[in-house]
């Protein structure tokens, strides 16, 4: 089921915003947005910027819900610190640098 729709400026949420880069709103800005409103509604918004804003917002509100609900809050929370596994921007980086460069510290 496509849950888009027909036009990401069909979402009123979007379209405010989206006028808003090219209608005066924001009066000292002249022409500024203009190249922004282009990239999405014009060339195609190669990013799904707009196309992803009804799930992200959704998403957003599932967050909400589970953090006002302290328990259910920690409880996720401790298990995905659980869940996460070995993890560090060290260990990573020294990874890359010995199989993907081919590298080692200096020191």
């Amino acid at each position: 089921m496509n849950k888009w729709p027909s036009s990401p400026t069909d979402d009123k949420r979007i379209k405010q915003v989206v006028d808003q880069l090219v209608n005066g709103f924001f009066p000292d800005a002249g022409d500024y947005f203009e190249p922004i409103y282009d990239s999405l509604l014009t060339q195609n918004d190669e990013y799904f910027v707009l196309r992803d804003f009804a799930a992200y917002a959704e998403a957003h509100e599932q967050v909400e819900d589970s953090y006002r609900d302290p328990a259910r809050w920690w409880r996720m929370s401790a298990v995905n610190i659980a869940h996460s596994g070995y993890f560090a921007s060290d260990r990573t980086v020294a990874e890359y640098a010995a199989e993907i460069w081919g590298i080692s510290p200096s020191m």
